[in-house]
Parts: structure tokens; C-alpha cells; sequence
């Protein structure tokens, strides 16, 4: 297992150089592009606005306790079947289809490719299968019983497992193709790097630190909160380290070149580790997610029917 570079190793900070640019690996995820952050930060906001608005809107009547809301001059509008609650399960359960729908045919038919990335697909499809889920929410105004609650508790727990899932999934190594990496390719490549750190004139003290390997997990849920803890020192560890550069009169460019290969460096490093616990978790997310999926779904076309039948479709 290779190692972080000690003080022996590499030239002292005060005369750093700039690293050769060498083009980052496959498995190395660039930073977004302005279009990338505007577009998430677009989601983002729009998610905060659609569902505070609805919320603050009906909150009065959601506080009240269930025997009060007959009574509410608001119960005809947030009611289930109301004008306000009835639309936000159609548009709900919409969003959360159309979201569905859509990914999955931008994932399996490559005619789509030129539509956009499919990392977007997902971010949007993300956006809508919680926004949607949060949307059904409101509409049973907080109020879940019945073979309903079936439905409603497997679309929290899919829900749930989809933002996990996409975090597992980001985190296993993957070629340009989309296919996963070998440790061979990990350790080659980390070898790689490990030999620009020696030679990039980087304070070492703090190389130590920022570069050192996380520890090898303990089971599937230890693995997920290794991943979460690692993630969360990283960004603290990197400002540290470029404050120290800084501090030491290293060029800008420089700065951002040594940190670019501190966090190639680090990020080989978990996935590394990471690599066969995540890759065992994402295929036990594949055999939860989807059979969960198909269970709201039937019992949610169970609902909509019987809802149709008595009259309930479009109050």
C-alpha cells in the first residue's frame, strides 16, 4: 500500500515549483463547470422555493390537531380531496413518474446521449423524485393510515435509498466508458502520483495529514460512515493546507495545482479503501431500491383508482 510522503522524502516548502500538467485520470471526476454549479444551484432554489411555499401556505392547518381540521376555514382547501391537496397529489405523483421515465430512457437509449450528461439526468431526476414525494406529503396533509401508508413509507424509504445510492455510486472508481476499476488500476495510479507529490515542493508536515488513508472499514454501514467523516475532514484539511501555502508565499497557480493533486492523491486513497465494500453495498442498493419502487407504485395505482372511482380525480 503506498504511502504518504514523509519529510525525508521531498524538498523542503520553501522553493516550491509548479507540477507538470498532467491530464487527470478517468477516474478522476472534474470540477463542475459554471454551467454544472447554475444548473444544480437552479434545482437547488426552485426545490426550496416550490416546496416552502406550499408548505408555509398550508402550515396553520397542518399544525392542527386532526380533530380540529373539520372545523378549519381552510379544510376544503388542504383537505386530501380539497382543491389545494387534491393537485398536489396529481402534480406530485407526475413529477415523481415523468422523473422516472425520463432517466431511465436517457440511461438505456443512447440515441439521447446528445441531450446532456447523464450525471444531469440524474440531478434532475433527483430533483423531481423528492420534490414530487414531498409534494404527496402535503396532500395527505401530513396524515398517513391505511394500506396508503404502504405506499407512502416505501416512497420514504425509496427516496431515502436513492440519495444514498448516488453517493455509493459517485464514490466506486469508474473508466470514461462507465465501467468500474480494478485496484491494480487504483494502486498504478496512485503510485503515479504519489511520485508528483515527492517532487511538487509541497510543505510536508502537512502533506502527512491531509494525505493519509482513511482506515479500513468495519462492514457495509461502517464503510458509508468512514466515506462521510472522510469526505467532511478533506475540505477542512484543504483549506488548511492552502492557507499554509499561502502563509509560505506559494504562487497562486501553484497553490492550485499542488491542492489538484492532493485531492487526486486523497481521493485514490478512499477509493481504495472503499472500493470493494462500496461496490458489495451498491449492488445490495440495486435488490432494495427497485423492489421497493414497484411496491409504491402498485399500491399508488391501487389509490388513484379508487380515488377515479369515487369521484375524487379532479375535485
Amino acid at each position: 500500500m503506498p504511502s504518504p510522503p514523509s519529510s525525508r522524502d521531498a524538498p523542503p516548502p520553501a522553493s516550491p515549483r509548479v507540477v507538470p500538467a498532467t491530464p487527470p485520470p478517468a477516474s478522476f471526476r472534474r470540477k463542475p463547470t459554471a454551467w454544472a454549479r447554475v444548473y444544480h444551484l437552479a434545482l437547488g432554489l426552485t426545490w426550496i422555493a416550490v416546496a416552502g411555499f406550499f408548505l408555509a401556505w398550508g402550515l396553520d392547518y397542518y399544525l392542527l390537531p386532526l380533530i380540529e381540521r373539520p372545523y378549519a376555514p381552510d379544510h376544503d382547501l388542504f383537505k386530501p380531496t380539497g382543491l389545494v391537496g387534491n393537485r398536489l397529489a396529481i402534480v406530485g405523483t407526475a413529477m415523481i413518474a415523468f422523473g422516472v421515465a425520463s432517466y431511465m430512457t436517457r440511461k438505456r437509449w443512447a440515441r439521447l446521449a446528445h441531450l446532456g450528461k447523464l450525471r444531469h439526468w440524474l440531478s434532475f431526476h433527483i430533483f423531481l423524485c423528492t420534490l414530487g414525494p414531498f409534494l404527496v406529503l402535503l396532500h395527505t396533509s401530513v396524515k398517513v393510515g391505511g394500506i396508503v401508508s404502504i405506499a407512502f413509507w416505501s416512497m420514504v424509504l425509496v427516496v431515502a435509498s436513492g440519495v444514498i445510492g448516488r453517493y455509493v455510486y459517485v464514490h466506486i472508481p469508474k473508466t470514461l466508458d462507465g465501467r468500474f476499476r480494478t485496484m491494480h488500476e487504483l494502486d498504478a495510479e496512485q503510485q503515479a502520483l504519489l511520485a508528483e507529490l515527492q517532487t511538487s515542493g509541497a510543505p510536508t508536515d502537512r502533506l502527512q495529514a491531509y494525505l493519509a488513508e482513511p482506515p479500513a472499514p468495519q462492514g457495509l454501514l461502517n464503510a458509508l460512515t468512514l466515506a462521510l467523516r472522510f469526505d467532511w475532514a478533506g475540505r477542512r484539511e484543504a483549506r488548511q493546507v492552502q492557507t499554509q501555502l499561502a502563509a509560505a508565499g506559494v504562487p497562486t497557480a501553484t497553490q492550485t495545482q499542488l491542492l489538484d493533486l492532493g485531492h487526486r492523491y486523497r481521493r485514490l486513497a478512499q477509493q481504495r479503501v472503499l472500493l470493494q465494500p462500496f461496490g458489495r453495498l451498491f449492488r445490495y442498493w440495486h435488490t432494495f431500491h427497485l423492489p421497493l419502487a414497484i411496491v409504491m407504485a402498485l399500491i399508488l395505482l391501487v389509490h388513484i383508482g379508487v380515488a377515479i372511482a369515487f369521484g375524487y380525480a379532479w375535485t
